[in-house]
């Protein structure tokens, strides 16, 4: 699972230039954050996808795991 977060958050976006060591306004954890809200929200497309694209049905099975690990420390916090 980290493997693969680390594999999705390593990928540059389209037209942009890859973070450097200098650049301080990089957060990886709030890009990741921002990518898990994205996936939840596009869930069900994510799973109609998974039948036939093996990549998706990881992303889907990793969004799923992080909710409901969300969900836990939420429920502990309270």
């Amino acid at each position: 699972m980290v493997v693969f977060l680390d594999q999705l958050s390593a990928a540059p976006e389209p037209g942009a230039s890859p973070p450097n060591a200098n650049n301080n306004s990089f957060d990886i954890a709030k890009e990741l954050a921002t990518l898990h809200h994205i996936c939840v929200a596009h869930l069900a497309e994510l799973q109609t996808m998974a039948k036939t694209q093996p990549a998706i049905r990881k992303l889907v099975t990793v969004t799923e795991m992080l909710t409901k690990h969300k969900h836990k420390y939420l429920e502990m916090i309270r």
